[in-house]
């Protein structure tokens, strides 16, 4: 069925592009590109939990009513996502905009994943990182984590994330990083990873040293993302005046027009094909990380198969629009066309 839809599409080109010389190569352009569009996705995102134990102060999550009914998905949801894309996908990541490790039945859920063959990652604050957690990790076939540290010291880490002491967090990557070794397993792959801001861009060689004592994996500096999908003025101004940095030496997914106003570098077209989908913790599909208020629900999975909302009309008009031409406001501060620009690896 999509071999016939796409090229029922392609044949809707009109018949003077397709055949000039000049345009031949723009056409074999278009068709790739619809070719990509109806590939299934590179890996899926689940929401796990819709709630976080932090209130960071450049976390847009927390600071809105994402309006989620459900604050943790249930293990038997979960399992029919598995279930359902598990012929067609095999990455997951079990982050989205809360905090994994509060759900109770999350190592359970990456054991389950894991048990299907699927690569399982994690984002996560680490405060909650403790005895019960580290082991329940270590047992769970985990592959990769990544942790959020903003910060080298604790009065610029505790300014930034809003409720996490900085010595237990420190405390819990050291313990688990000795645990993974003396258990001599070589997963889950450990990353740390630093937001760059006005706040903390002094402690950038601090926290290369910290996470080299720590003898985690890697780490790497992010840039800061400011969301303007429902326009927040204070948050947006707050972000702008005392977070953004302006500096070439620094990953940044911004450039400063002529206007003075920051714009996204590098638009182009969507970085990511459209083919990153999110599950919420109420089931429903989102078209990608973006869109954190669910304003682009494509299906929920409660009542449909995966595959069947993928496959659908809908579906397929929304990734070849999105793919085409970014129009969408969710869009305008995502990620440039060449986003792998935008991190710095430290080690």
């Amino acid at each position: 069925m999509l071999k016939g839809l796409m090229k029922n599409r392609w044949l809707q080109i009109p018949v003077q592009i397709r055949k000039g010389k000049t345009i031949h190569s723009l056409s074999s352009r278009l068709h790739r590109v619809f070719q990509r569009l109806h590939k299934y996705p590179n890996d899926i995102v689940i929401e796990t939990a819709s709630v976080c134990n932090l209130n960071c102060t450049i976390c847009r999550s927390v600071k809105a009513d994402l309006g989620r009914k459900n604050r943790f998905m249930s293990f038997d949801l979960f399992k029919k996502i598995i279930d359902d894309i598990v012929p067609v996908c095999n990455t997951i990541g079990v982050s989205y905009c809360g905090e994994p490790l509060l759900n109770k039945d999350i190592f359970k859920m990456i054991r389950y994943a894991s048990d299907k063959g699927m690569c399982v990652s994690m984002l996560t604050n680490g405060v909650l990182l403790n005895a019960e957690a580290r082991k329940g990790l270590l047992d769970s076939g985990l592959n990769f984590m990544a942790i959020s540290m903003d910060g080298a010291s604790k009065h610029t880490y505790e300014s930034i994330r809003i409720g996490a002491p900085f010595e237990t967090l420190v405390e819990n990557i050291r313990l688990f990083v000795k645990e993974r070794s003396h258990r001599r397993l070589s997963y889950p792959a450990i990353d740390l990873q630093m937001v760059v801001t006005q706040k903390n861009i002094h402690e950038v060689n601090a926290f290369e040293k910290l996470a080299r004592d720590l003898g985690v994996d890697r780490a790497y500096l992010k840039s800061l993302h400011i969301d303007r999908s429902k326009e927040d003025t204070e948050y947006v101004k707050n972000l702008e005046k005392d977070y953004f940095v302006n500096s070439t030496m620094m990953p940044t997914r911004y450039v400063v027009n002529k206007q003075g106003n920051l714009e996204l570098k590098d638009k182009g077209l969507c970085p990511q094909k459209v083919r990153t989908p999110v599950i919420t913790t109420d089931g429903d599909v989102l078209p990608c990380c973006f869109d954190i208020f669910g304003e682009h629900v494509l299906g929920n999975i409660i009542n449909q198969r995966f595959l069947d909302i993928w496959n659908s009309g809908k579906y397929i008009d929304f990734r070849r629009n999105l793919a085409m031409h970014r129009k969408l406001p969710m869009c305008i501060n995502c990620l440039p066309s060449n986003y792998k620009k935008i991190n710095k690896i430290l080690f």
